[in-house]
């Protein structure tokens, strides 16, 4: 017979406990070296204007102490900006831009261990560490090396859901006071992540739903109880979007004028597709499947607090997802947001990891799961041609890998979906008749399958994302932090004037912290962060208040958009950069007269050349000697057109410069395929001279192969000098 010293478990010993963390440890190291040197690879922020926000912010706050955008106070948005802070505080911008890196990876490969002890709570050992390594190689595992909410939101979000379902567990003080906290906390993380709430008031439903004493009490209800019942919920649903609607104008435009378009349902359907997709079809399929209780399946605590948990995660984050989406819609643009379902997956892979543990399932929520997965697989834009990589929505970029390399297209990527579809759902039928050794075999192989297809697509997305990043490398040249290198740190303007595209401004206020203010001339540059143009009188002073006597602001640096732009001062350094139809253009930085003034300027010229429909116009500011005015136009591939240049004396209209009173007319005619250059004796005082092309052209109503739908005038090109030559 055992003694009572034998019956005892043994106490584990650090060394135990050592090689029980190894496995999970070991993962979490591997991810993060393969992560690591996918940020190593990133050569810069692109994904404007997300990555320049944050990196405003944290930078204000590590300055200040303060959060601003651009020199405006602004609110710290999130504790995300909170936790870099102190990296910007490193001198130099690349170390600390790569240190920002590293340890966003770090942060965001942490979701592996909340995901792991929540496992724990329903499964062994060897399917937890799967479900967790499955939470920490989704392709959305590429943003740890971007500067977005998202590195710190995944893990936050995990660790939410673990420490609810302690509460609902354990029901102690402790538990209990863990969850709140971390729920109150969670909206200073993201504002998405008070689901977490929502999540733990519908896990405390579910789980007095599920209790032997309320299931004893529906076994009496009657018809008449179960529609009055039905009643009741749908009044309470009603109640609260009436409350929803009168203190949030999103949902009120989602719920009550656009309701019947289906808004919430279709873009909440295309998330979880991506989803879907991103994640191998398999772990969505099982994960939804597994929150119905299988037949003669073993209950505990534990699984029914997860799927109370699971249950509310997944529907309070749909709700959310398909809510921004739809909202999204109206007021910027149809998008597939898996961006913001992406908290979901630690739960759906647990619910994968149980059912290819317990090799049980309910055969009418499999049926269920894979008719909605069929569904949404096939509804979903698939984005496979038209972009390289779909910036929300990652768990595309497997199929737009496939594209550039091996010409995917959008049937064949379905095909193969509704394939894995299919193989999953026999496979998962299989899994509950065969025998153990052969079931444990294929859910073996099931499970290496589905990380294998996840960390494929983690990879495919880190590929375009490095991709892009040395794409857009160029725009900007080298060195990054120009502008730094000169001016040290002093306030410093950007001011530009016709900008097509922001990537070109964002990059320099990216990588050069003394660029605080950023604005152009004709309204063309907008956030993140205050842009407004400044006010100019007709000496060319610049002035950001409603008195031209009190300036507002004062700097000690400008970076001119050259030509157009032109400061007085002293120039300091010239850097070359990709403009428009990657055409080389200059940037100057000036020290700036005090107070700040413009030389001359020019307004209507987009950045590859061209006037458009309401034509250009000179400004000279600064002439206290008569000169010459040289103005070239031509129009390349296209007919010519007669041009009438007007110059006269410098107006102002709300604080702009406008051509005032006209002193001379020039005609002249711009020849087919050739150029017309005009030169005009300007008089010793300020000046405005515009060009009028008479016959405007739409290039793509001329070629249909055009993708240019402009209204254009000519290429324009102006240059003031002393002399004629």
């Amino acid at each position: 017979m055992n003694t009572i010293a034998e019956r005892q478990p043994r106490r584990l010993t650090w060394v135990d406990r050592v090689v029980v963390a190894l496995p999970l440890a070991s993962v979490y190291v591997w991810l993060s070296i393969v992560y690591s040197v996918e940020a190593w690879k990133r050569a810069t922020p692109w994904l404007f204007t997300d990555e320049l926000e944050f990196t405003q912010l944290s930078r204000s706050i590590a300055a200040t102490g303060h959060a601003a955008r651009r020199g405006e106070p602004h609110s710290f948005g999130s504790l995300y900006n909170v936790m870099l802070a102190p990296i910007w505080r490193i001198s130099d911008v690349s170390a600390a831009f790569a240190t920002i890196k590293y340890v966003d990876v770090l942060v965001m490969t942490s979701v592996l261990f909340p995901t792991y002890f929540l496992a724990r709570m329903v499964v062994g050992r060897t399917p937890a560490l799967f479900a967790a390594a499955g939470a920490a190689a989704i392709p959305s595992l590429a943003y740890s090396s971007w500067i977005v909410e998202e590195t710190l939101a995944y893990p936050y979000a995990a660790l939410g859901f673990y420490l609810i379902a302690r509460a609902l567990r354990d029901r102690t003080r402790m538990s209990i006071g863990g969850a709140v906290i971390v729920c109150a906390i969670a909206p200073l993380v993201r504002g998405e992540l008070a689901m977490l709430s929502v999540t733990f008031l519908f896990g405390i439903i579910f789980m007095v739903w599920s209790s032997e004493r309320v299931k004893a009490r529906r076994a009496t209800w009657t018809q008449g109880d179960w529609l009055g019942f039905l009643v009741l919920v749908a009044g309470a649903i009603i109640l609260f979007s009436g409350f929803m609607s009168h203190h949030s104008s999103g949902w009120l435009m989602n719920t009550a004028y656009n309701w019947t378009k289906k808004r919430i349902f279709v873009y909440g359907d295309w998330a979880a597709g991506a989803l879907a997709v991103g994640i191998g079809v398999l772990p969505f399929l099982l994960g939804l499947a597994a929150l119905v209780p299988a037949r003669h399946e073993r209950r505990t605590p534990g699984l029914r607090v997860f799927r109370s948990v699971a249950t509310g995660g997944i529907i309070s984050f749909g709700i959310y997802t398909g809510m921004k989406a739809a909202y999204l819609s109206q007021i910027f643009a149809s998008r597939v947001e898996e961006r913001n379902l992406i908290y979901i997956c630690p739960l759906l892979f647990i619910g994968t990891a149980l059912v290819l543990e317990r090799r049980r399932v309910n055969l009418w929520a499999l049926g269920a799961s894979a008719a909605y997965t069929l569904y949404i697989i096939i509804g979903t834009p698939l984005h496979v041609v038209d972009v390289g990589l779909y910036s929300d929505a990652l768990g595309l970029a497997l199929f737009e890998q496939w594209n550039r390399y091996f010409l995917i297209g959008v049937t064949h990527a379905q095909w193969t979906l509704i394939a894995v579809l299919v193989v999953s759902v026999a496979a998962t039928v299989a899994l509950t008749r065969l025998q153990r050794s052969a079931a444990t075999a294929l859910a073996a192989t099931l499970g290496v399958l589905a990380l294998a297809w996840c960390v494929t697509g983690e990879i495919a997305a880190a590929a375009g994302n490095v991709t892009i990043s040395r794409d857009i490398e160029p725009t900007l040249g080298e060195p990054f932090t120009w502008v730094d290198d000169h001016t040290h740190l002093k306030p410093t303007l950007y001011l530009a004037q016709g900008v097509g595209d922001q990537h070109p401004e964002c990059l320099p206020e990216s990588w050069n912290r003394s660029i605080t203010a950023v604005s152009s001339l004709d309204a063309t540059i907008g956030g993140p962060g205050p842009a407004g143009a400044p006010n100019v009188t007709p000496r060319g002073r610049l002035y950001w208040t409603e008195k031209p006597t009190d300036p507002g602001k004062v700097f000690d640096y400008a970076v001119e958009d050259w030509p157009c732009v032109d400061f007085a001062g002293t120039h300091v350094a010239t850097h070359y950069y990709r403009g428009g139809a990657s055409k080389l253009r200059q940037w100057r930085l000036i020290q700036l007269t005090k107070p700040n003034r413009l030389r001359a300027t020019c307004f209507g010229i987009y950045p590859d050349g061209w006037s458009g429909a309401n034509d250009s116009t000179y400004f000279r500011f600064v002439n206290r000697r008569a000169g010459w005015l040289r103005v070239t136009l031509s129009r390349p591939g296209f007919s010519g057109s007669p041009v009438d240049i007007r110059i006269g004396e410098v107006g102002t209209l709300d604080k702009a410069p406008i051509l005032g009173r006209v002193t001379r007319h020039v005609q002249a005619v711009i020849p087919p395929n050739g150029k017309a250059v005009i030169w005009l004796r300007t008089p010793a005082a300020p000046f405005a001279a515009t060009a009028v092309v008479s016959e405007k052209l739409v290039p793509n109503q001329i070629d249909p192969n055009s993708g240019d739908g402009r209204t254009l005038g000519a290429h324009v090109a102006y240059r003031w000098s002393l002399t004629k030559r």
